[in-house]
């Protein structure tokens, strides 16, 4: 399902990374599923794995059954040690863009906008992230690339977005945020930027839509039907 009004004028289109321009969503479902067996912790759905990230950081709470809360510091510090090692291989497996990314980015930047990502990965995992890009010859493209590491605080604060747009010496609301969570949206407006939902994340279509974005679209494939180039 696709939800836009008129067109947007911009003059920049900054873009999350995963479950906007790179396939990646399964693969942290995978990641979760490989750390709740090896710890011996229940199995969690998809679904509250969704609730668990909704705010932007990953809510313990919601996924650990209530005996196990008093051990939640342990856990996650165990966590984040399988993670940690098992990351690499996760990612740097066959990980694909979203369909229509290299065309989408191309006809941007053909079009004179300019092109950032704002990420909340940490700098030490860009390299397998931006591995598609590269190959499909579209990292090229990117003029400013936000991590975690680059800000204090990370979205749904304002500041990677800000910080951005300053970076490439845009107007926030000269630009536009396009991003798969209720997080991205939230984000993209604190900045004073317009927003575009990606339906191909973690959130859904009522999701995206309570947030108010200026459009939704089924991926980054339509978005030409949103922006005008």
């Amino acid at each position: 399902m696709t939800f836009t009004r008129s067109k947007l004028t911009v003059d920049a289109v900054i873009f999350d990374l995963d479950g906007t321009l790179i396939d990646s969503i399964g693969i942290y479902y995978e990641i979760i599923d490989i750390v709740f067996q090896r710890l011996e912790l229940p199995l969690v759905s998809n679904t509250q794995i969704v609730e668990a990230v909704k705010d932007g950081d990953f809510d313990w709470d919601v996924v650990l059954p209530e005996n196990m809360l008093n051990r939640k510091d342990e856990i996650i510090t165990d966590a984040r040690k399988i993670i940690d090692e098992i990351y690499p291989q996760m990612f740097g497996k066959d990980l694909k863009l979203i369909p229509g990314a290299p065309e989408a980015l191309k006809e941007i930047s053909c079009s004179g906008m300019k092109i950032g990502i704002v990420t909340s990965t940490p700098a030490q995992g860009m390299a397998y992230k931006l591995k598609p890009l590269k190959s499909n010859g579209i990292e090229k493209l990117l003029e400013v690339i936000i991590t975690a590491d680059d800000v204090h605080e990370k979205k749904p604060a304002p500041e990677p977005l800000v910080e951005c747009a300053k970076r490439l010496g845009m107007d926030y609301n000269k630009s536009v945020y396009v991003g798969d969570t209720r997080v991205d949206i939230r984000a993209g407006k604190a900045a004073g930027m317009k927003t575009i939902g990606v339906l191909t994340g973690f959130d859904d279509y009522e999701s995206l839509k309570n947030e108010k974005p200026n459009a939704i679209i089924n991926s980054i494939a339509e978005l030409r039907k949103t922006i005008a180039i």
